[in-house]
């Protein structure tokens, strides 16, 4: 089965990231003698046999000499010292690896440095990353399938120990082979100004909806708080839930009302009944200031306005509980599962990056990599990232662990809000929902920029119809 290789892998991606996609999504072409290990020509191959398929070839042994892998990542100080504390771990286990781990910026910098280095033929061993840049990677050839060494007799791993949601993310590209693992995940939580909630208990537990955080509020009873929390007031917001992501809560919500999005074919579904009913309702609680945006006050987050106590509520990633923390002790906070629509749809977001093995390596960097990855997702290690972090444990076994339950039920005064946020993102783990990655003419990375400039151009008081035809031309999709 030939074909031609067909790579543009510069051009389109500055086309992803300027969110305008005017060209004919024209599939990309392999040949497969050269190219055997790309997803377009393994159709001859179960990737649910549980006998390992033979696609990459997987030492016996590791070789006793010399071997240095390179780890690109996205950690700043704190996470990439402690992730360096891991890898001098290793090092000490693995005596003839040498791990060159190297922070790259921002997601999107690393994307950036990832596909100019795969034009250059000088990309990392292994690296982080998310599905939509695994999507865009596997059309250059350079990422290979990791299911030989998940299912080695050897080096292999229980795969069903992993959260079903996680696998599910990272065996959904075409053909259902995992070209990443799950490693740093995390989703969205509520943080709730509980002294205002406190100051207002009477009339809070009179409409219903006092303080909670074991399950979700629903929409319904968000407008109720609003009546009782927002004003001008003693003991009011201005506004009374912020949404830091507004393409997460775009995304979030369209699952929610059972709308549409986009699906894994790249196929841009918003013009959908659900999904404009989703946001005519959104922009009428954005005129009443029941729901916010950052743009709200001009900024990329609310943490600040939560702090300041313009806003009674803020939604945003379970790794950035710290900055909702008030650290001058102004007043206590709550943390709770995100809020729903409806029990009909739930849907959590799910996000963080997985980990991937690039092409452009020897079987011996490719054993290395794979036994790294073993060691920095094994229980131990993914419940002590998580306690530390604000991410969460990829594993059942982590979660399941002694020390990460004495976390959930007892933690360290030190850590009692990491441990708050761990409890309600483990009440959101059987909804938990990933965005669909696709790269070609139209990426997802494209798609969920639309996406939250749809959210803020609502906002600002455009048009819902408008803004979707609007994104539907930005995608090339009308």
């Amino acid at each position: 089965m030939k074909k031609i290789l067909s790579l543009l892998l510069v051009g389109s991606f500055a086309l992803a990231l300027s969110g305008c996609v005017h060209i004919d999504d024209t599939p990309d072409e392999v040949d497969c003698e050269l190219y055997p290990t790309h997803v377009d020509c393994l159709v001859d191959v179960d990737p649910d046999n549980p006998d390992a398929p033979g696609i990459v070839n997987v030492l016996a042994e590791l070789p006793t000499e010399d071997i240095t892998i390179t780890f690109w990542h996205v950690y700043g100080d704190a996470k990439g010292a402690l992730l360096q504390n891991y890898i001098d771990e290793f090092e000490v286990l693995y005596p003839n690896i040498t791990v060159d781990a190297e922070s790259q910026g921002g997601y999107d910098d690393l994307r950036n440095k990832t596909i100019l280095a795969i034009s250059a033929g000088a990309t990392p061993t292994l690296l982080v990353g998310y599905p939509d840049h695994v999507a865009g990677y596997l059309n250059g050839n350079a990422v290979i399938p990791l299911d030989d060494f998940i299912k080695d007799d050897t080096w292999g791993i229980e795969i069903d120990d992993f959260i079903d949601s996680y696998v599910a993310e990272n065996k959904q590209y075409a053909g259902g082979y995992m070209y990443s693992l799950p490693y740093s995940k995390s989703t969205e939580m509520v943080v709730i100004n509980k002294t205002i909630f406190e100051a207002n208990s009477a009339a809070l537990t009179t409409a219903g909806v006092a303080l909670k955080v074991d399950e979700p509020y629903t929409w319904a009873e968000l407008d109720t708080l609003a009546g009782i929390l927002v004003g001008s007031g003693a003991n009011q917001c201005e506004y009374l839930i912020n949404f830091d992501s507004s393409a997460n809560f775009f995304i979030n919500s369209v699952r929610q009302w059972d709308g549409g999005y986009t699906n894994t074919s790249g196929d841009i579904l918003v013009d959908d009944a659900n999904t404009l009913a989703m946001l005519n309702y959104v922009q009428d609680r954005f005129e009443n200031n029941t729901f916010a945006l950052p743009l709200a006050w001009n900024a990329a987050y609310g943490s600040t306005n939560f702090l300041n106590q313009d806003v009674c509520m803020t939604v945003g990633s379970t790794a950035g509980i710290s900055y909702n923390v008030p650290a001058d002790g102004s007043f206590d906070i709550a943390v709770g599962p995100t809020p729903q629509y409806s029990e009909d749809h739930l849907s959590a977001v799910q996000q963080g990056p997985n980990i991937a093995i690039m092409s452009d390596t020897t079987d011996a960097q490719r054993l290395a990599a794979w036994l790294l990855i073993e060691y920095i997702t094994n229980a131990e290690n993914t419940a002590k990232w998580s306690m530390l972090t604000g991410y969460l444990p990829v594993r059942y076994s982590g979660y399941e662990s002694t020390v990460y339950q004495e976390f959930l039920d007892d933690p360290d005064p030190d850590y009692i809000y990491e441990s708050m946020t761990a409890n309600a993102a483990f009440l959101q783990l059987g909804y938990n929902q990933y965005d669909p990655a696709f790269a070609g003419a139209t990426t997802s990375s494209g798609a969920r920029l639309q996406a939250g400039i749809v959210m803020e151009a609502i906002f600002a008081g455009s048009n819902v119809q408008d803004a979707i035809e609007d994104m539907l031309y930005q995608l090339g999709a009308n």
